[in-house]
């Protein structure tokens, strides 16, 4: 079979490459190798439609970590996944098809189903679907830490990771929400997350990408008030259209950067657009929906009311951060970590799908041969809006 990815012996020549050189369409690779075959509790997929995800450009990069080292990880809290140890890397952790295979031990599904793959992996034998998951020694993320992802014809995967298909929904469209819906799910909506109430207000950095184009709907669907915050006129217009009450268009207001060269604050870029944010908004923020990092996380701290909550996922500006903790504590503030989603919050959000309740916001859909750009223009900021569906 054919997949894109990272042949193991191309990985140090990619290092020797200065990090803020390297472009994920020099990296990646149309590799070829053999099916994989499912153990005991996997099945096979043929895998119909995928999704673009920022991991998919770490991995590319070999930044923070290389694919080597987190496959490596994942064996080492794996003993038995030493199947994922191949001289290749494949990628994608959004997923869909038809099974095509199944384990001796597989129960409740059978050859032919079409299915929805959630990226979470956890060892089957050492936590039961009522553990929240995402706290297992065990765990990593399927198609980044793990190899067999789904940018493939066929890929294997845990029978604990397989979700029915929305009917009404093409391939791409299945194949493309599930990391970026059940991780804005988690944040917002469930126990493990901010726990956003009705009436609250949610600031959403990225408004207009995967994560925030689903926080904007679920705040909506809670009764929460969404404001995003994006680069672009185009982007604001995106927004609006899925239900945004308020947008900042971050050209038109003429804030500086956040963060200074040194890595400190700007402290006057953050006061303005506090003011701004209050004259518009016309009350304090509760929420933020982080997953930016270094430009921001200091800023969202900031900007909220005494009391609120900061939610955060990723780091897509950089992982290393400067905080004000004078904000944090004299504020009885909280950030709050969240990564992913355990199978409760991931079937919860494909339940809202399956009911219509939260439309897909696939609005790129490309072919197969086309990933490499596409994660070009996700790396560069190159007006993408909510997901980009991978058609096989």
């Amino acid at each position: 079979m054919v997949a894109w990815g990272i042949m193991d012996s191309s990985i140090n020549k990619i290092l020797e490459v200065p990090v803020h050189e390297r472009l994920p369409s020099k990296c990646i690779e149309l590799i070829s190798c053999e099916i994989p075959l499912p153990k005991e509790d996997q099945v096979q997929v043929k895998i119909y439609g995928a999704g673009i995800n920022f991991n998919s450009i770490w991995q590319s990069i070999c930044h923070p970590l290389t694919p080597r080292a987190l496959v490596d990880g994942h064996i080492r809290r794996n003993p038995s996944e030493i199947q994922n140890k191949q001289n290749f890397y494949i990628f994608g952790s959004d997923g869909a098809g038809i099974i095509t295979a199944i384990g001796k031990n597989v129960v409740g599904w059978k050859i032919g189903d079409e299915v929805v793959i959630h990226c979470n992996y956890v060892d089957p034998l050492r936590h039961s679907l009522d553990f929240d998951q995402m706290l297992s020694p065990s765990q990593s993320i399927w198609g980044y830490e793990t190899n067999y992802g789904s940018f493939a014809d066929y890929t294997c995967v845990n029978q604990g990771q397989l979700l029915k298909k929305p009917a009404h929904l093409s391939w791409p469209e299945a194949g493309s929400f599930m990391l970026t819906l059940a991780t804005a799910y988690r944040m917002l909506i469930s126990q493990n997350g901010a726990q956003i109430r009705p009436g609250e207000i949610c600031l959403i950095w990225g408004a207009s990408g995967g994560l925030g184009g689903f926080a904007i709907q679920l705040c909506n669907m809670i009764g929460a008030i969404p404001v995003g915050i994006v680069s672009s006129g185009p982007k604001k217009i995106y927004c609006e259209s899925l239900g945004c009450k308020y947008v900042l268009n971050l050209e038109e207001i003429g804030t500086p950067l956040f963060v200074q060269e040194n890595g400190e604050p700007n402290y006057l870029a953050w006061k303005k657009l506090k003011n701004y944010l209050t004259k518009i908004v016309g009350a304090e923020i509760d929420v933020v929906f982080e997953h930016i990092g270094r430009e921001t996380i200091g800023l969202s701290v900031y900007l909220m009311r005494k009391g609120g909550r900061v939610v955060t996922c990723a780091a897509s500006s950089g992982f290393m951060a400067q905080i004000d903790l004078r904000y944090l504590w004299m504020d009885l503030k909280r950030i709050i970590g969240s990564h992913f989603a355990n199978f409760t919050e991931a079937a919860a959000s494909n339940q809202l799908v399956n009911e219509n309740k939260i439309k897909t916001t696939t609005e790129s859909i490309i072919n197969f041969e086309e990933v490499p750009t596409y994660l070009d223009r996700l790396y560069l900021r190159k007006n993408i809006f909510g997901k980009v569906g991978i058609r096989f």
